[in-house]
């Protein structure tokens, strides 16, 4: 840990859980009576929870929390003690004949101070959470996004984090690789296709490919690629589907839009879900169609 005051473990907290919407703070927390700014609800959690029970906390409700998604195909035989070893395991559960590991990243973030002309850092917690969903492992990422600039009143440059997603699930490999556990991307473009063809979803943004190219095409605000260029999305399912943001049409589904790379097996979860498990609700409704 640096020294820089805003690095003790309280901070690093205050900051874990200006992940959170302000609504899924107040409702965590049993705080809906309050009408008080995000930074003056994290104050009052802080004063009657300790560590132990906000780390569980956030891993309990870790779907609230915005995410990019790696989904992973796996053969071997997963040991009971998986991950246990690991530097930055927390904790372990069942639930839904699933088993959930929970990891704590310590993430650095490097930069420079104009004002004091120095290079400075502050440190965060990234929550990491992995689910082995039969033989597919489902790693989620909290989507990184606190602002140094909002902690400071200086002018700062050169911001760099020391650990991105890739290091996350290098990690996660290297954990497997003992076990024998041979890990591919899944290949999510059946279940996709089958949301987006019972009209659960559709596209807003989407890669076309052409004769000799690829273009992305980015539809005006309330223009869907199947239901108003139907021609264009026959072309596209033709083909394993490239990166494409969804808006999702059906109300029972508790995400509004997200983003898929089907054919890497990676998701973008990048606005706030509107309740408890909605994206790993649609996580496991693409794979039980895949």
């Amino acid at each position: 840990m640096s020294g820089n005051p805003f690095n003790t473990i309280s901070e690093q907290y205050k900051r874990l859980l200006k992940a959170f919407s302000v609504n899924a703070l107040k409702s965590i927390f049993n705080l809906n009576e309050f009408k008080e700014t995000q930074p003056n609800l994290i104050n009052r959690i802080m004063e009657s929870n300790n560590v132990a029970t906000l780390t569980q906390t956030v891993f309990d409700n870790f779907s609230l929390l915005k995410q990019h998604v790696y989904i992973y195909d796996f053969r071997g035989s997963v040991p009971a003690n998986f991950l246990s070893t690991h530097p930055y395991f927390k904790s372990t559960s069942t639930a839904g004949g699933q088993q959930i590991y929970n990891l704590m990243f310590p993430v650095i973030v490097d930069f420079y101070n104009k004002d004091s002309k120095a290079e400075e850092s502050i440190d965060y917690l990234l929550p990491v959470q992995i689910r082995r969903r039969g033989t597919r492992f489902i790693i989620a990422i909290n989507i990184l996004e606190r602002d140094i600039s909002s902690l400071l009143d200086n002018k700062i440059v050169g911001v760099k984090k020391n650990t991105e997603d890739i290091d996350i699930l290098n990690s996660f490999t290297e954990s497997a690789r003992p076990h024998n556990i041979q890990l591919s991307p899944c290949d999510l473009n059946r279940g996709i296709k089958d949301l987006w063809h019972t009209d659960d979803i559709d596209a807003s943004k989407a890669k076309v490919r052409m004769a000799k190219s690829v273009r992305t095409e980015a539809l005006h605000e309330d223009l869907l690629l199947k239901r108003d260029m139907h021609p264009e999305y026959l072309n596209i399912i033709k083909d394993p589907v490239g990166t494409t943001t969804f808006k999702v049409l059906k109300e029972n589904h508790s995400v509004d839009a997200f983003v898929v790379d089907p054919t890497k097996g990676i998701f973008n979860f990048a606005v706030f879900p509107r309740q408890h498990l909605a994206t790993s609700d649609l996580i496991d409704l693409v794979l039980s169609k895949n």
